[in-house]
């Protein structure tokens, strides 16, 4: 117990210095002043389409890929999600949410689900934090000087979900029954999710929650929920965690695609994961890629928390994919060159 205590108290102090570094890095701020000059020229706003030449310049037009908003209330608080669906001709698909990282949903996110309607099933980009964090505050400020009010607000909206585990659940197990009652979705498959960052955290808790998911991936994502410290580093109340109940879905596959180098995934958390799943009879798959940062699947048109690691993206995109076709055999899966962050993947 006191050798975790210490491992977790290393594990804290090279947080502080990871969003240290992210906050004061010269990177950060000439992203922000690149992205600046780049809307000024362009006389444009950075806004939830985003800038997307960097990640979908690569695909050719697919008018006949169907899109649309799905949107509710929950417990007071309105939510949009985007879905893109492959043609009509070839019937409903199985579903595959897709959950955003700690910013909350944007242009990636999207692409992310256009990518999957590509791949042949039925993207939906999920909203996990609605009104908290308005969806013109979700990329990166060009202004230097909002950074720090950006990270803070997109930290509550992520403490908001994580520290409440009973409402963490239920929104997601709105999404789902939302995105499976869609005319484009067939609803006789069990969904699939993945999730990057705050959004791999989700994936974990649905399958705590007992959501009817065949498979979830999660890409540089946390692994215990309300346990990321790294919203005190922005000023944000970190209220006292309420846990729930656990039914775990045993008939989930859990594929987690992680980098060795990711400050916020510490051996300890790994151990301790090994040990949850394995004591629950969960199907798990860790792959740790060598010399890999946090945020290795995200483009730097996201700003700092881009970390693209493009040979890690393939092989966790490949890996994805390899679930897909286990999990969803009845389902042709097609071959698209490029992922949603433009990396290349073989065909």
């Amino acid at each position: 117990m006191r050798r975790a205590r210490l491992m977790r108290a290393e594990s804290a102090g090279t947080l502080k210095h990871f969003w240290y570094s992210l906050r004061q890095s010269t990177q950060a701020l000439s992203f922000a002043s690149k992205v600046e000059t780049d809307l000024q020229s362009q006389n444009t706003d950075a806004s939830i389409t985003g800038d997307k030449k960097m990640s979908t310049s690569n695909w050719p037009s697919a008018p006949e890929l169907r899109r649309d908003e799905i949107g509710f209330n929950f417990r007071g608080t309105e939510y949009l999600g985007h879905l893109v669906a492959p043609p009509e001709s070839v019937g409903p698909r199985p579903l595959v949410l897709v959950i955003h990282n700690y910013q909350g949903l944007k242009f990636f996110d999207i692409d992310v689900a256009e990518y999957l309607a590509r791949l042949g099933y039925v993207g939906l980009a999920i909203d996990m934090y609605g009104e908290l964090v308005p969806a013109d505050q979700r990329t990166w400020p060009a202004d230097a000087s909002r950074i720090e009010a950006f990270q803070k607000t997109c930290f509550e909206g992520m403490v908001a979900c994580d520290h409440d585990f009973e409402f963490f659940r239920a929104l997601l197990a709105e999404w789902l029954e939302h995105g499976l009652s869609h005319s484009t979705v067939d609803s006789s498959v069990s969904a699939a999710a993945i999730g990057y960052c705050f959004g791999g955290i989700a994936v974990l808790e649905a399958v705590r929650g007992g959501l009817d998911l065949s498979g979830v991936v999660s890409f540089h994502g946390l692994l215990q929920t309300g346990e990321d410290g790294s919203p005190a580093m922005f000023g944000v109340e970190r209220p006292p965690v309420k846990p729930c109940d656990n039914v775990y879905n045993t008939d989930t596959i859990v594929l987690i695609e992680n980098g060795k180098d990711d400050q916020l995934v510490p051996d300890e958390s790994k151990q301790r994961f090994y040990e949850e799943m394995d004591e629950a009879g969960v199907q798990w798959i860790f792959h740790d890629y060598s010399k890999t940062p946090h945020g290795f699947a995200l483009p730097e048109s996201l700003g700092p928390p881009g970390h693209l690691h493009e040979d890690t993206d393939r092989r966790s995109t490949m890996s994805m994919l390899n679930l897909f076709r286990e999990i969803f055999p009845g389902v042709p899966q097609n071959s698209v060159g490029h992922n949603a962050a433009g990396t290349s993947i073989p065909v």
